[in-house]
């Protein structure tokens, strides 16, 4: 009677956890549905030639221009996710006073190292190019982005500042460093060889899947590919935020502290267990903006972005 007491249990666990991710999963849908009003949208903008999947969408806030601009990488571990996913976040953030480029890059298992970090490069390229016509300030450009995308964005970051690090991710064309004011880095992935190490669900099929499976070509694509690897004193000021239930929360922790010890201005809000133990932070908190954690993490992301427009 015990032991069916005990399964009985923890089979109604699993239903109210199931049951409170389903309905957490269907306010973001709906938020996505209905993102904040803001002064215009202009959606699937073709910034490459080789797939649809290169395009991006334009939020543009009310008021007066110039504006500056926020570029926004969604994750995805490389295969997935879309960029409709974050419509509801970057409508804040253009309610802010930014022009926000949302953008797609190619996906895997069909596209592989390096496409991502290429489509991410030229998109970056596209909005600084063309941010006039949309009442953005190019020489003010922000990049965001979570899990994925905050790996892709950190390293665009130090590829800008290195010809040989642009060659080795075949990178055609950045824009100048000095017109990059920050990062705003959600839950990344940093180091992409000590990734594997983690528990996240499912981390060495996406990897290999993506850098490849034999070891030598994987950990020499990972020594290109890492952010922690390539920190220098000049990448930009940067925000991270991370929670501490989050499988991959390590890999802020470890980034922190090598821009710490490169002498880096940033800021890093990592939610603990002890100070929150209420709240539910883990991977990808940021898009459920009911949480309290979501609600302290994007007031911080506010503040830092204001400091430096």
């Amino acid at each position: 009677m015990k032991l069916e007491g005990m399964c009985m249990r923890a089979l109604l666990i699993g239903i109210f956890r199931s049951l409170r991710s389903l309905l957490a999963r269907s306010v973001v849908f709906i938020l996505n549905a209905f993102p904040p009003s803001v002064g215009g949208v202009v959606r699937d903008i073709r910034y490459g030639r080789e797939s649809s999947q290169q395009a991006l969408d334009i939020v543009i806030p009310r008021g007066d221009p110039p504006f500056p601009v926020l570029v926004f990488v969604h994750g995805g571990g490389f295969h997935g996710k879309d960029k409709r996913e974050y419509s509801y976040m970057v409508g804040r953030f253009a309610r802010e006073g930014f022009v926000v480029f949302n953008i797609n890059y190619r996906l895997a298992p069909r596209y592989k190292f390096p496409c991502a970090f290429q489509d991410v490069s030229r998109a970056i390229r596209w909005a600084y190019d063309n941010a006039g016509r949309y009442g953005g300030d190019g020489r003010r450009m922000f990049l965001a982005g979570d899990s994925t995308g905050a790996a892709l964005t950190s390293m665009y970051a130090e590829a800008i500042q290195s010809r040989e690090l642009m060659t080795s991710l075949s990178i055609e064309e950045g824009i100048p460093p000095e017109h990059l004011r920050g990062l705003l880095l959600f839950y990344g992935s940093y180091d992409i060889e000590t990734v594997l190490e983690t528990d996240f669900p499912m981390i060495e099929e996406v990897c290999h899947s993506y850098f490849g499976s034999d070891p030598q070509v994987y950990k020499a694509r990972a020594e290109i590919a890492s952010p922690i690897r390539h920190v220098t004193k000049s990448f930009p000021p940067a925000l991270l935020i991370s929670g501490e239930k989050d499988s991959l929360h390590s890999q802020s922790v470890a980034f922190e502290r090598v821009l710490t010890e490169a002498g880096v201005p940033h800021r890093a809000l990592l939610f603990s267990r002890e100070e929150y133990p209420l709240a539910q932070h883990g991977h990808g908190f940021v898009s459920f903006p009911f949480l309290r954690c979501a609600r302290i993490a994007m007031k911080e992301a506010y503040a830092f972005l204001d400091e430096l427009r």
